[in-house]
């Protein structure tokens, strides 16, 4: 199976502390036509490999150790380079259930695969995201892409981030000027003491 977009330009990493997993991660993104794949055994590893080599989408497992894909996302989202902590990934689990999907969602998740793993579905998961338009978004509790769950109007969400964006730059101008006052104010007072003492 070819995924309907061309792969071969991409660069992903595989992150699993199974070796067989890795390989089998990497067989299907062979099929689907890719040529440039590393991989890690765990989340610190990925991140020590992203900090000197990032890829253009992460494909992780969920139970991992020492770090975990739930520790493994916090960090990454976490990141002080914007580039690094908005990688795409696509998170790989052998839980169902609706709270499980939801909890990678809260963590910035872009997509969620369950376990077994289909060309197919890897195919779809990667065409959305270099397709879709989600831009990441900050707003108390979560960062990441623009939740497209039913019930999240994308828009409203968009309008909340750049509002409150807005904000904490007027926060931050206000606290700016209130320090170059203070700053002034003191020196006035320097200033007025040197005079009277001379």
């Amino acid at each position: 199976m070819r995924c309907g977009i061309d792969l071969a330009g991409l660069s992903f990493l595989v992150v699993d502390d199974s070796a067989f997993m890795r390989n089998a991660v990497k067989t299907v993104l062979a099929e689907l036509g890719t040529r440039r794949v590393t991989e890690a055994s765990d989340g610190g590893q990925a991140l020590e490999q992203i900090a000197w080599d990032a890829p253009d989408i992460i494909i992780c497992d969920w139970l991992m150790k020492p770090m975990g894909g739930e520790d493994f996302m916090r960090s990454l989202r976490g990141d002080p380079t914007y580039s690094i902590a908005t990688l795409p990934v696509i998170m790989l689990t052998s839980f169902s259930g609706r709270d499980h999907a939801l909890t990678a969602a809260r963590l910035g998740v872009n997509e969620f695969i369950q376990k077994p793993l289909t060309p197919g579905s890897l195919a779809r998961r990667i065409e959305r995201i270099v397709t879709e338009d989600r831009p990441f978004i900050r707003v108390p509790g979560y960062f990441g892409p623009l939740p497209r769950a039913a019930g999240i109007d994308g828009a409203k969400l968009r309008e909340i981030a750049q509002r409150r964006a807005r904000e904490r730059a007027e926060e931050e101008a206000d606290a700016r000027h209130m320090a170059v006052e203070a700053e002034v104010e003191a020196q006035t007072e320097i200033g007025g003491e040197a005079t009277r003492a001379a």
